[in-house]
């Protein structure tokens, strides 16, 4: 993956570090207690995970105007989110330097029954400005989000575009070291876009640090200098913002539609190939291990594939008791061993049960799974 070279002096110091961060979020598949009845009864998945940042490790130095780039669900928001403290991070950790001020969404930060003068000195609270320092700045939040007389309106009544220009306003008129722009300003009209395109320029000759997530490429090699690409919550590319717009252009053919796509190979391939919709994107390449004989895993979607040489067999379980039970403990690693054979019997009958390199594994209504070594 091509990185930025460093022409930073060394004496410059980090304002953002991620550290290995992942974020994982829950998907539910029912709505209603009546459809998880019925998909527990059909033996259907109630829920799966979705990892929005998959081991993400990247540095700011103070200063700098980095833009965030790539396809919608590549995990861009939830980069920001992550870096200004709205969400923590399931994994790694965050270091930021000095006071952030950002604008994620539309509405972010404001009470709906509040006035729009009243949510400024809300907003400006919560990014750690003081009542006196509120005042002093008043008139120039105002004056630049054309709010007018709406200042003194409910901002329920609001559009989306006064939400916007007054939450940019309150976050540029703050005292901050770093300031976090999502694609929130696309809802302004064109000429305030180029109001707040003036100011962020002027916030990065006074040498802040700019985190942006664009899908306008003129907007980005405007403001920024460096571009880093995610897809899938992996960095794809980090380097100069002339060469990260043009990673993203669909006409480079570099970045590829949908998500990062792992390789399937050998034994665990032909397991996958003949039930591909049922165990789903592959989730990671094959990892090979060298306990209970050595091997291969895989992870997927909705399941996983293991592959023994001492036993010279590929099986998969999808989704379920039997795997919850098997990753707990330590799936082909751990005292189960490889998954040596497919799912037999009924669970209404009570007799479910899934043979394993090291045993056999039962399920029953009553008291879940049980392992039982082998003899």
């Amino acid at each position: 993956m091509p990185s930025t070279s460093n022409s930073e002096p060394k004496s410059v110091k980090p304002a953002i570090v991620l550290n290995d961060v992942r974020k994982t979020f829950t998907i539910k598949h029912t709505q209603s207690f009546k459809e998880a009845f019925v998909a527990t009864l059909q033996r259907k998945e109630l829920s799966s995970s979705f990892n929005a940042i998959d081991g993400l490790s990247l540095e700011v130095p103070e200063g700098q105007s980095i833009a965030l780039l790539g396809r919608n669900g590549s995990g861009k928001s939830t980069t920001l989110k992550l870096v200004s403290g709205v969400m923590r991070p399931d994994a790694g950790w965050i270091r930021t330097r000095g006071r952030i001020a950002g604008l994620l969404e539309v509405g972010a930060g404001f009470n709906p029954n509040l006035t729009g003068r009243d949510n400024v000195y809300l907003n400006a609270a919560i990014l750690g400005m003081s009542q006196e320092e509120t005042e002093a700045r008043f008139e120039d939040i105002l004056e630049f989000s054309e709010i007018g007389d709406f200042i003194d309106t409910e901002v329920k009544h609001y559009s989306s575009g006064m939400y916007s220009r007054l939450g940019f306003a309150v976050a540029v008129h703050t005292e901050l070291d770093v300031l976090l722009v999502d694609e929130i300003l696309s809802v302004g009209d064109a000429a305030f876009r180029a109001k707040c395109a003036e100011r962020m320029k002027m916030l990065r000759e006074q040498g802040k640090t700019m985190f942006i997530v664009s899908h306008s490429a003129g907007q980005v090699m405007e403001l920024c200098e460096r571009g880093v690409v995610l897809q899938r919550g992996k960095i794809v590319f980090d380097g100069p913002i002339a060469e990260a717009v043009a990673f993203v252009d669909p006409s480079s053919g570099k970045l590829k539609e949908g998500p990062v796509s792992y390789s399937v190979h050998g034994d665990i391939r032909s397991v996958y190939e003949r039930n591909r919709s049922g165990f789903g994107r592959p989730l990671h390449s094959g990892v090979e291990v060298s306990e209970n004989g050595g091997g291969w895993f895989q992870q997927f979607e909705h399941g996983l594939i293991t592959y023994s040489h001492a036993l010279k067999k590929s099986h998969g379980i999808l989704h379920g008791s039997f795997l919850e039970e098997y990753l707990e403990h330590g799936g082909a690693m751990g005292e189960w061993g490889f998954i040596a054979g497919n799912a037999k019997g009924r669970v209404a009958d009570g007799n479910r049960t899934l043979e394993f390199q090291n045993g056999v594994a039962r399920y029953d209504v009553k008291t879940g799974v049980t392992f039982t070594p082998a003899a």
